[in-house]
């Protein structure tokens, strides 16, 4: 519910920013108090519209699945970071090899058709972040493989841009 509340809020401030400045759109603005006050609801006694109550900040949460957490083995066809590795942990924070990586920022997992879409972000040694973006399969062969697209921010427009690709495997013990 506080998130929810942030939010909501957030997203009333930039729309207010982002509103014409024509003189009506200016006085509208000044009425939008009084019209709550003379709502229906506050007017006939009704309770106001909430959200489900079977809906929790759960849902915003990022997943972490257990059978992602752990180590995995990463090479990359960029310079520099051909063969590195990253821990994963339950809180959604990350351990890297020093070899290419500063260091961890953030990792998170979506539910998709047919498996797992992970979604990693390390940063570099300039504190960029570079982000493994990918699908996990099955693997016949090392149990789970997660390979995608490596992503950086662009040095002209600063939008994400496909930098290289990896593969990645779980990493034995």
């Amino acid at each position: 519910p506080r998130r929810r509340a942030m939010l909501s809020i957030l997203a009333a401030f930039v729309g207010l920013l982002h509103a014409p400045m024509h003189p009506r759109a200016v006085a509208m603005r000044r009425t939008a108090p009084v019209a709550a006050v003379n709502s229906p609801t506050n007017r006939f006694g009704g309770t106001p519209l909430r959200p489900d109550d079977d809906v929790t900040d759960d849902v915003l949460e990022p997943l972490r699945p257990v059978e992602l957490q752990g180590g995995w083995e990463v090479r990359t066809d960029r310079s520099g970071m051909e063969e590195t590795w990253f821990e994963l942990f339950e809180d959604g924070s990350l351990e890297t090899s020093r070899s290419g990586f500063g260091r961890g920022r953030m990792w998170r997992a979506e539910k998709r058709a047919g498996g797992w879409h992970l979604i990693v972000t390390v940063e570099d040694k300039l504190k960029r972040p570079l982000t493994f973006d990918g699908r996990v399969r099955e693997d016949e062969y090392v149990r789970l493989s997660f390979t995608g697209s490596l992503m950086a921010p662009s040095k002209k427009t600063g939008k994400p841009i496909t930098v290289g690709e990896f593969r990645a495997w779980p990493r034995s013990v």
